[in-house]
């Protein structure tokens, strides 16, 4: 049991309530419309919620829930399929706070924390599904030159989390996106409301918080870190779907019985609740390593990442099979988490990369972990 539990079922029970009146269908379509969008109305009630602040400890204007806070929230959110740059924000400020930097990054990382300002997280090369380990921007005297992937939340950030290489070592620099070297071109994706933008830095104002060795350990830690707590978003996601597909079935008629009656119903819904159920206690085990300082947890979060994709694109496929022709429709909810969970498959490196990452991790795969 964690210790804090009490407060994390107030904490969820709160957000689920809160959403509920928040995630209205129709104003999530809107969402679809525009390359770029976020979600700032719910951004804004998030704020004065304390959400950004409930990783970071109470020293740093934290709540001090820790990664299991963030946890709940990202599965609530998955439920409604909401989009908030929650784990980027922390993840960055976490990693500024930890850094020894001086006083103004620190000032940076306390505006992350308070929601007055946010950040995203630059971790993929561009065109490839891995981290960028051997990324395409250059960091020289203080300056950022070249383009990045496709970052979701980059379009409204403040500050990015950027990988870039001086004469081959690894750095991972903070970037100022508000300014004359930083040009953000917006992406229309399958889930515009991720707010996805490429950032092209032509002698960009930048300040270096970790390189060489340390920097690939720490790109690794945090793309971990991100992809369990991404895992319960997709964890909320998928169970949502799962239901949205009994109710459906029990309610939905064919030749004078409900079609959660037929063989091939039952099946498609068993299917589901067992690889949500398997990514879950994946989930878990990631976490309750992560908390208790268990050296094991990123194997584990990577094992979360990859049963946490499969579980919510099957949900969501047999969701919208379930539902049939109603199913494909604008009106319906179905393809809210369909688009979703395309998004969140590819974004911090596919199933194969992190496939490949638990192999290393647990010293079975080719090459070992950094």
């Amino acid at each position: 049991m964690n210790e804090h539990q009490d407060e994390l079922d107030i904490i969820r029970d709160q957000a689920r309530r809160f959403l509920d009146d928040a995630a209205q269908p129709e104003y999530l379509k809107t969402l679809f419309e525009q390359p770029g969008t976020l979600d700032r109305q719910t951004w804004k009630s998030a704020i004065e919620l304390g959400w950004p602040a409930i990783l970071h400890a109470e020293e740093h204007g934290g709540i001090g829930l820790g990664w299991s806070g963030l946890c709940v929230l990202a599965e609530e959110l998955g439920r409604k399929a909401i989009s908030l740059p929650l784990l980027m924000s922390a993840s960055v400020a976490r990693l500024v706070l930890n850094s020894g930097t001086g006083d103004v990054q620190k000032e940076i990382a306390l505006s992350l924390v308070s929601g007055e300002q946010q950040a995203c997280l630059v971790v993929q090369e561009e065109g490839d599904a891995g981290l960028a380990l051997h990324p395409a921007v250059s960091y020289k005297d203080g300056k950022l030159d070249g383009q990045t992937a496709i970052t979701a939340f980059a379009a409204s950030a403040d500050y990015a989390l950027v990988p870039a290489q001086q004469d081959g070592v690894l750095h991972l620099v903070l970037v100022a996106l508000n300014q004359s070297g930083v040009t953000r071109t917006l992406e229309a994706t399958i889930d515009n409301s991720r707010a996805y933008a490429v950032l092209r830095f032509d002698a960009a104002v930048a300040h270096s918080l970790v390189s060489g060795d340390a920097a690939v350990a720490q790109l690794w830690e945090i793309a971990s870190a991100a992809a369990l707590v991404t895992a319960f978003e997709q964890l909320g996601g998928a169970q949502i779907c799962l239901e949205m597909a009994r109710d459906y079935a029990l309610e939905r008629k064919a030749f004078g019985q409900p079609i959660g009656r037929f063989q091939s119903i039952k099946s498609k819904l068993a299917d589901m609740y067992v690889r949500i159920e398997i990514a879950r206690g994946c989930a878990l085990d990631a976490l309750a390593a992560l908390e208790h300082g268990d050296a094991s947890w990123k194997a584990l979060a990577a094992a979360a990442r990859v049963g946490a994709i499969d579980a919510y694109e099957i949900a969501a496929r047999e969701n919208i099979q379930t539902h049939g022709a109603i199913g494909v429709t604008w009106e319906a909810m179905p393809h809210h988490h369909y688009r979703r969970s395309r998004a969140l498959a590819v974004e911090l490196g596919c199933a194969f990369v992190w496939r490949e990452r638990l192999l290393n991790e647990s010293g079975m795969g080719i090459g070992s972990p950094a």
